[in-house]
């Protein structure tokens, strides 16, 4: 508990200025649905899409982004999703973080637009990889730091709807909560922006 308080604080030091700062006057909510395959690699290798490195596990999940703070096209906001770990032992997964986001760039009438999330994670199982990583390190994987870098994108016909891939990842921040990276899982998704 003592390690997680540090983590906390700097979360609400670094989200506190962007409460005070009025948002976005364009769309500056959103909900989104995603789900795509675990893999058994490292976080730096799931980057490597094209290669058989997945499980039979699955992750679907749903969120939610308040964006409360705009600056250019720089967003800083809030994260919250629930999540079901398809697979062997059933596992359900809670998030919260900030969320990081450059509104986008444009490539004729669509948007590219990279974001990241970065808070925490609780589970109420371990599922495939991260299953045989907490048993060999002897520590507990419910409760992780979360990691969550994507690229959106949309279409200026729909602006409110964009399509995204996401790195659905958790782990003990080098040691920081448990000596454990985790599970890993590719995603698709799409969001709805209001």
């Amino acid at each position: 508990m003592t390690r997680i308080l540090p983590v906390l604080a700097l979360c609400l030091i670094t989200i506190a200025p962007a409460a005070a700062q009025s948002p976005d006057t364009g769309h500056d909510e959103n909900v989104f649905v995603f789900g795509g395959p675990f893999t058994n690699g490292y976080f730096s290798d799931v980057f490597f899409v094209w290669q058989d490195h997945y499980e039979t596990n699955f992750f679907a999940g749903a969120g939610y982004q308040k964006f409360l703070y705009s600056y250019g096209s720089f967003q800083l906001g809030l994260e919250a999703g629930l999540g079901l770990r398809l697979g062997s032992p059933l596992s359900a997964e809670a998030w919260g973080g900030a969320v990081a986001r450059l509104t986008r760039f444009e490539m004729g009438d669509f948007n590219i637009t990279p974001a990241v999330t970065a808070g925490l994670s609780v589970v109420t199982d371990t599922i495939g990889v991260e299953t045989t990583r907490t048993e060999d390190a002897g520590e507990s994987a419910a409760l992780l730091f979360y990691l969550a870098p994507e690229i959106a994108v949309s279409h200026n016909a729909m602006p409110e709807w964009e399509a995204f891939g996401r790195i659905q990842h958790r782990s003990g921040g080098f040691g920081t909560l448990a000596h454990i990276d985790g599970s890993n899982a590719v995603t698709l998704g799409i969001r709805y922006k209001f």
